[in-house]
């Protein structure tokens, strides 16, 4: 080999052992991270082990994951509490399908009253329909007829003596043309009035404006009146919960979304309080960390299938970062096979050029 032809295989060989020096320090490098990773995915598993979620407790005492269903739908849990859930502007929100019937029965000039909306959402299409009159007609009958049957009801007949009372004292013709001040004596007394009667005699009520052609779910007709008087108490400002739904899916059956949208103050949780001799309806705001049924619990110790889900996760990147590992130490392996064998060839070359050099000024000495 040639003096020149040795310096330039020299060279290159010089280049290579830097080249791959540079690629063993990158994997090293990239080794590094991994571990971290690795740390990173184990604090994960940990943080998923201990992470909570809001829940509820029913009458028996078992815990349950806590969703706007649990809490306030058509099937919540019987707990000690009633419930009612609010956004950040203090709008109720409702289940999409009693928003869309809510909207509806404004729309088509339904009273302001929590038990004819009951009757409206009981869906029975005999009593008529709202648009000609013929619901609060049929309604309005249904309840004079019951009046009149349960007449000896001293407390019934005692509220509408009063409600008469304040007409005749202030010498008019009906209602309308009372001042402001009597009508407002009036409208507490009618509350009165209708509480009594609905909570004595709804299933009467109920068979007389349909004719008895259905039955009559007590159950279902109280559940109505009470979202009625908490959109009252609201002052009639509420939403559907399906306006939640976005990526989340489902919002109304999904505790991970209403546990993150009260730690994050975007909704409110508050007990509905009823007084039992007026049926009058309030809310009482709670919170997770005071409420007795409503509180933060271990997923894990109510969901198996949380924990199952942050094992999986954690198996599945624990082994992709052994294999990655693995990869990276057998490429280590080459480079470092290609680093002797450069390491070998660059020490012979040089020693060729090295021979070269003393032959060649050899003789000149």
């Amino acid at each position: 080999m040639g003096m020149a032809a040795s310096q330039a295989r020299l060279l290159a060989i010089t280049a290579r052992i830097h080249d791959v020096e540079y690629q063993a320090q990158a994997i090293q490098n990239a080794k590094v991270q991994l571990a971290t990773q690795s740390d990173q995915v184990y604090n994960e598993y940990l943080e998923a082990l201990d992470a909570t979620s809001l829940t509820v407790k029913d009458w028996q005492g078992n815990t349950v994951l806590a969703t706007f269903n649990t809490l306030c739908g058509k099937n919540a849990v019987d707990s000690g509490n009633q419930y009612a859930i609010k956004d950040e502007k203090g709008r109720l929100i409702l289940q999409d399908d009693i928003k869309d019937a809510y909207d509806n029965y404004i729309d088509d000039g339904g009273e302001d009253d929590p038990y004819a909306f009951a009757m409206y959402m009981m869906n029975d299409e005999s009593i008529g329909n709202l648009e000609n009159g013929e619901f609060d007609e049929k309604l309005t009958e249904a309840e004079n007829a019951v009046a009149e049957d349960n007449q000896n009801d001293t407390t019934l007949s005692s509220i509408k003596q009063s409600m008469q009372k304040i007409i005749d004292d202030a010498e008019v013709e009906d209602y309308n043309d009372l001042d402001d001040e009597n009508k407002a004596k009036y409208d507490e007394l009618e509350k009165a009035y209708n509480y009594k009667l609905y909570n004595s005699y709804a299933e009467q009520v109920y068979y007389k404006a349909t004719d008895g052609e259905t039955d009559f779910d007590q159950d279902m007709f109280d559940y109505y009146v009470n979202i009625y008087k908490q959109i009252q108490a609201a002052g009639g400002n509420c939403i559907s919960i399906a306006d939640y739904n976005g990526l989340d899916g489902d919002a109304a059956n999904n505790s991970e979304w209403l546990t993150n949208m009260v730690q994050a103050g975007k909704i409110t949780i508050d007990i509905v309080n009823i007084d039992d001799k007026s049926g009058e309806l309030s809310f009482e705001s709670t919170s997770p960390n005071s409420d007795t049924y409503v509180g933060y619990t271990e997923t894990t110790s109510i969901d198996s299938k949380a924990l199952a889900k942050a094992e999986a996760e954690y198996e599945y990147k624990t082994k992709q970062i052994d294999a990655k590992d693995e990869k990276f130490d057998m490429d280590l392996s080459k480079l470092e096979t290609e680093r002797t064998a450069l390491t070998t060839e660059y020490d012979s070359v040089k020693k060729v050029i090295q021979d070269n050099i003393e032959r060649t000024f050899g003789i000149f000495s």
